[in-house]
């Protein structure tokens, strides 16, 4: 996918360290310090892809230019500094249609970019599972689908004559049409990977769940890391991580907890992006519970708390519980900040993924969150019936256990979910008593 861009000059290369000018624009409902932290961020999506930003512009507008987003003047003036600092490339902060791209182009005499495409190329770089790069090519498909006005020379009709029909089709209309079916056959793959990822979940179905959410490069994926001595892939780059990813917190613990790392979000996170990985974000979905990673030592923490929880909302996971984690707390230059935070925010816990001492409080943090929710039974399961008996070991904690004439007698604590499941299994010789 990512040549198929390339040919098109879309995408910034890894390869070559490319000069790039970034533009933002600052509306009436903006402030100077929002545009420039977005453009701040900007400059890090850029540089995840190998490009050096040598200067920013920053223009002030009621509303967007219809044809080139940023008006002729600014657009020229722009021109100028491209000559001045050699730039390869212009990035905008903001959405450009295909029509604003190919006229900014032309004026600018420059290839340009905007943020969607920056950050689909830094997908489909960082995509490893076959899912992924599904959900990546179909994003950035239906995002090519509105931008192929941009930049093609071999717009002349195919040639008619004896045995074609009509006039033939512009090259354009063609690639509409691949790009098209390309679209139609990835859905298609990607419904099949949600039913093999659906019926993966309904093994788990026993199991409690907790989802890791948050802001891109929170740390989402060390913490994981560190909270189930796994090693899952980290690297301190935005969008490291796009597979979801599960593990067990602690296999000794009953019942057990299964810990899934997911996509990290973006402020002005493309919209084709959220629903392309909608069948990997069911893993949030279905969580018991959230745990809501913020990067307590970023100096827009606040902001990118917001950001999560507008795309959980928008994905349909507003509602769901939510256990707020304040993390780096090792690079935080307030020192009194986590103590603030955690009288500030009820549910909430400040730690450093790097200190086995947090991660420990984290973790009893997350079974006593359970514990609220589990309730006592009493079961007497006949000794012939062994599958029962591993099930109850398996999936509740087991208080004690004593051996009567009619059976093995438990005293458990289990999940409530849990307790429906094994009364639905109550059969002769099975007792159960609350």
């Amino acid at each position: 996918m990512s040549s198929f861009l390339e040919k098109r000059g879309n995408t910034i290369s890894a390869e070559l360290t490319e000069n790039v000018l970034t533009v933002g624009v600052q509306f009436r409902e903006n402030t100077q310090d929002e545009v420039e932290s977005s453009l701040k961020e900007l400059e890090r999506l850029i540089q995840t892809l190998g490009g050096n930003v040598v200067e920013t512009v920053i223009q002030k507008r009621l509303k967007p230019e219809p044809s080139v987003f940023i008006g002729r003047g600014k657009a020229e003036e722009i021109a100028v500094i491209i000559k001045e600092k050699k730039c390869d490339l212009v990035a905008f902060d903001q959405e450009l249609s295909g029509t604003q791209q190919r006229n900014l182009e032309k004026i600018l005499c420059c290839r340009v970019i905007d943020r969607t495409g920056i950050i689909l190329d830094i997908f489909s770089k960082h995509a490893r599972t076959k899912e992924a790069k599904n959900q990546v090519e179909l994003a950035t498909l239906e995002y090519l689908a509105n931008h192929l006005t941009r930049r093609w020379t071999h717009l002349e009709r195919q040639r008619g004559g004896i045995g074609l029909k009509g006039v033939g089709e512009k090259q354009i209309e063609l690639d509409r049409r691949m790009i098209r079916s390309r679209i139609a056959k990835l859905k298609t793959e990607i419904a099949h990977q949600a039913q093999d990822r659906s019926l993966q979940r309904r093994h788990r179905d026993k199991f409690l769940r907790v989802a890791i959410v948050g802001y891109t490069n929170a740390g989402k994926s060390t913490l994981m890391n560190n909270l189930t001595h796994s090693n899952v892939y980290v690297d301190d780059r935005l969008f490291a991580t796009l597979d979801s990813t599960v593990r067990i917190i602690d296999p000794k613990t009953r019942p057990p907890i299964l810990l899934s790392d997911t996509v990290g979000f973006i402020d002005k996170l493309p919209h084709g992006l959220v629903a392309s990985f909608r069948s990997t974000l069911q893993e949030v979905l279905e969580a018991d519970v959230l745990l809501h990673v913020v990067d307590m030592s970023s100096p827009y923490y606040m902001e990118q708390m917001e950001v999560t929880k507008k795309v959980l909302e928008e994905i349909g996971a507003g509602d769901n519980p939510t256990f707020l984690v304040f993390n780096k707390a090792d690079l935080v230059k307030e020192i009194f900040l986590p103590k603030i935070l955690e009288r500030k925010y009820i549910d909430c816990i400040a730690v450093s993924a790097f200190k086995p001492m947090d991660m420990r409080r984290l973790r009893e943090a997350i079974f006593s969150y359970f514990e609220r929710d589990m309730m006592e039974l009493e079961i007497t399961v006949p000794y012939s019936d062994t599958w029962l008996q591993s099930q109850i070991h398996e999936f509740s904690k087991v208080i004690n256990k004593v051996y009567l004439e009619e059976g093995a007698h438990f005293q458990i604590r289990v999940m409530r979910s849990t307790a429906n499941w094994l009364r639905l299994l109550e059969k002769p010789g099975v007792v159960i008593k609350q």
